[in-house]
């Protein structure tokens, strides 16, 4: 029998629950936890830090969040597999991160 791998399980499951409270609670989430750009001249900037990590959990319908999470079982389980799973979350997370900011950069422009 197939087991997926423990941080894939993980990083799926966390972002289905994050899209079922999203869904149930509508867009309270959007506001502090999706990735805002740099305020433009004298607008207050509604950017934080930790949107450059809590973006990536946030899915705009089922659609999004199911092929999403079919790329991130398809190709995270192998990859888990061959790097373990600490590695895999550190690359994760850095590509998560550097999406953030190549977005950012791009918008800012």
């Amino acid at each position: 029998m197939f087991a997926m791998p423990p941080a894939t399980q993980a990083l799926i499951l966390l972002n289905v629950v994050v899209f079922l409270l999203q869904s149930a609670i509508g867009n309270q989430l959007i506001g502090p936890f999706a990735l805002w750009t740099f305020g433009a001249g004298d607008a207050p900037s509604n950017f934080h830090i930790w949107q450059l990590v809590t973006y990536g959990f946030l899915h705009g319908n089922l659609t999004h969040v199911f092929f999403n999470m079919l790329a991130l079982f398809m190709f995270g389980s192998d990859i888990e597999r061959l790097w373990g799973p600490r590695r895999y979350l550190v690359y994760y997370f850095a590509c998560v991160v550097s999406a953030g900011i190549a977005q950012l950069a791009v918008s800012s422009l």
